[in-house]
């Protein structure tokens, strides 16, 4: 059984819009007119093609599937790497340390007998154009239901930088542990950015998070960082009224104690603390606490590997405004 467009989209988690282009399949996690709010910047733009927390995740009877397509940059990151698991156990890592040298990616994974229930965690950095999606043997291919729908804003941390294991992405863990969809709507670099929680994704959504602070607190001052904020925060109240949402406080990082414009690491917490308290739906998660301060937990100082978002992931779940 060879997948068509219509089974493709079924069976996408994380995606507001599966399109078919040049014969291929392509994951959209932003609208056009989400997209537009980063145009002038095209470093930002380029990150909105990026397939950050998609997933497909299916049930099936196959023997085997295979899938292969090309892949191109959608961040500053060259790595690109799929996930896949069966029944919960990760059986296939695959994938290429430079998107530009090696543009093609093909593989398949036979399964047990029986149905088999798989979630294949695309790339969080890259843009997959999915050429081919076939099922050997298959009488079954089912999309998996969720139990909840998360929707994520925040930086490159929450984008999934520096994880060479997308399903090791902190949004990908909380999404598995809460049996849920996640939409990403992270840019490596961004800000507090109100333009973009200005346009909603539809709902229903049970729970918000956001994860910005970090690139203020470096770049900007105190000013912009006291009127995006409180923006930010505001949109959100007003367009997904009564929905919990969690607001990270910036991560330990290796530079934290140098001053910036907006001042301390320290002011600049109390500055987006200030403006989330203002709503009594948001729960503040202090993100000092939950990443280790250590480099072995960091790629570069600043951004998780895959060892650090197993404790950060590990470290929000026990604090989400969720039941």
């Amino acid at each position: 059984m060879q997948a068509d467009i219509e089974l493709v989209r079924k069976i996408t988690c994380g995606a507001l819009l599966v399109v078919e282009e040049n014969g291929a399949a392509v994951f959209h996690r932003f609208t056009e007119a989400q997209r537009k709010v980063y145009e002038s910047n095209h470093g930002f733009w380029l990150k909105t093609f990026a397939d950050s927390g998609i997933r497909l995740e299916f049930a099936t009877d196959a023997a085997k599937f295979a899938m292969c397509g090309s892949i191109a940059a959608a961040s500053s990151r060259a790595f690109c790497f799929f996930d896949v698991y069966v029944n919960g156990a990760l059986v296939k890592h695959v994938g290429t340390y430079s998107v530009t040298d090696e543009p093609d990616f093909g593989f398949e994974v036979e399964l047990p007998e029986g149905t088999n229930r798989v979630a294949v965690y695309l790339p969080g950095l890259s843009k997959v154009m999915l050429e081919s999606l076939d099922f050997t043997g298959a009488t079954k291919v089912e999309p998996v239901a969720k139990k909840r729908r998360i929707i994520c804003y925040g930086d490159s941390i929450t984008q999934g930088y520096d994880a060479r294991y997308p399903s090791l992405a902190y949004t990908n863990i909380v999404a598995d542990a809460l049996d849920a969809e996640v939409v990403n709507k992270a840019i490596g670099g961004d800000r507090f950015n109100p333009e973009l929680a200005a346009l909603p994704d539809a709902g229903p959504f049970d729970l918000i998070t956001v994860g910005y602070g970090t690139n203020d607190w470096s770049h900007e001052t105190s000013e912009f960082l006291e009127e995006k904020s409180a923006r930010f925060f505001g949109e959100l109240a007003k367009n997904y009224p009564g929905i919990p949402v969690c607001a990270i406080l910036p991560l330990w990082r290796h530079d934290w104690m140098r001053v910036t414009s907006v001042g301390t690491f320290w002011e600049g917490h109390a500055i987006i603390r200030a403006a989330a308290e203002k709503h009594g739906n948001v729960k503040i998660v202090n993100g000092w606490e939950l990443l280790p301060h250590l480099e072995s937990c960091v790629s570069d100082g600043l951004h998780p590997n895959d060892f650090g978002f197993q404790f950060m992931a590990r470290g929000l779940l026990k604090q989400l405004p969720i039941a």
